[in-house]
């Protein structure tokens, strides 16, 4: 991998002993610090959180909620980024082919290829995981959520990579439309889910590279660290300058309920160490500024306990 992408170290520093010894005499009553804390954090956000963390080289862990699922909304666009990267290292398609954009899949909202279109109807593939992942465009995930091969394939490759806990059943859109039908019975639905445990557990053997080549990894790596979405979120009160690899996911709000609020992805500590996170928040009556508040100091308490 590029010698720029921190990379997982086997030895632990001093600072990190220190930490692990510390979490581990606070679990005596089951709880770490930073599982309180986020409970604490939690009283204001309007609906149901779920948070994880794992340190990839003390292998400290905290969750809250950690085996619930939560809506994906469009943290769906890494496993879909994933699948069609695979199908590259696989030689079934390639960075520079031309992909087309049917007159259904495309939409103007939140979608810089839908702004573009009809004057161009077809896109090269690096470009539209590029858009997808680090703008959430939203036309391109209707298309390569087709090119891919769409649940089967999803399903498939899941099975391929032994990944349990997060799960692909429809398009992006057409969650959208289910939510808005009925923003309760979405809620309740285990389709198109993740629990925080399984993310975290994901992110990992992605940094690991235990899914895509070498190449594929660093391409989906750099797609993540450029997310300009959701800047409130996991970054929000991070120190300036830290590098945060994420993907951000809403879904609408129905009545005043929306449906989830996400952001999961993994922060590069001082020193080097790397913290995957997930967050989720769903059903809550609160204003977008408020739920992404509540993300952005449940990943600043990570960040402290961890740094």
């Amino acid at each position: 991998m590029d010698s720029r992408w921190p990379v997982i170290s086997n030895a632990l520093s001093r600072r990190e002993w220190l930490a692990l010894l510390a979490v581990a005499a606070a679990r005596a009553d089951g709880v770490s610090p930073l599982e309180r804390e986020w409970r604490e954090m939690t009283a204001q956000s309007g609906g149901t959180v779920g948070a994880a963390a794992l340190h990839f080289t003390s292998g400290f862990r905290a969750s809250l909620n950690g085996a619930m699922h939560f809506p994906l909304a469009s943290v769906c666009k890494v496993p879909i980024a994933m699948n069609m990267l695979a199908l590259v290292d696989e030689g079934k398609i390639y960075l520079d082919d031309m992909i087309e954009v049917l007159p259904d899949e495309v939409t103007t909202e939140v979608s810089p290829l839908g702004e573009r279109w009809p004057r161009e109807h077809s896109f090269r593939l690096d470009e539209m995981l590029e858009l997808m992942v680090a703008k959430s465009d939203n036309t391109a995930v209707e298309t390569l959520y087709r090119v891919g091969g769409g649940q089967a394939a999803l399903a498939a490759r899941f099975r391929q990579w032994q990944v349990e806990g997060i799960r692909i059943d429809r398009t992006e859109r057409q969650c959208g439309r289910d939510a808005n039908l009925s923003m309760h019975r979405f809620l309740a639905d285990p389709r198109d889910t993740a629990t925080p445990d399984a993310t975290v557990e994901f992110l990992r053997r992605v940094f690991h590279g235990d899914f895509l080549s070498t190449r594929s990894t660093a391409r989906l790596i750099r797609m993540m660290q450029a997310t300009t979405t959701g800047p409130g979120r996991i970054k929000g009160l991070l120190p300036a300058g830290t590098v945060v690899a994420h993907k951000t996911g809403t879904t609408a709000t129905v009545k005043g309920l929306n449906g989830s609020t996400n952001d999961i992805g993994v922060i590069t500590l001082p020193g080097g160490g790397q913290l995957a996170v997930a967050f989720y928040l769903k059903g809550s009556h609160r204003d977008l500024e408020t739920r992404e508040a509540t993300i952005a100091r449940l990943a600043k308490a990570a960040f402290d306990a961890c740094a």
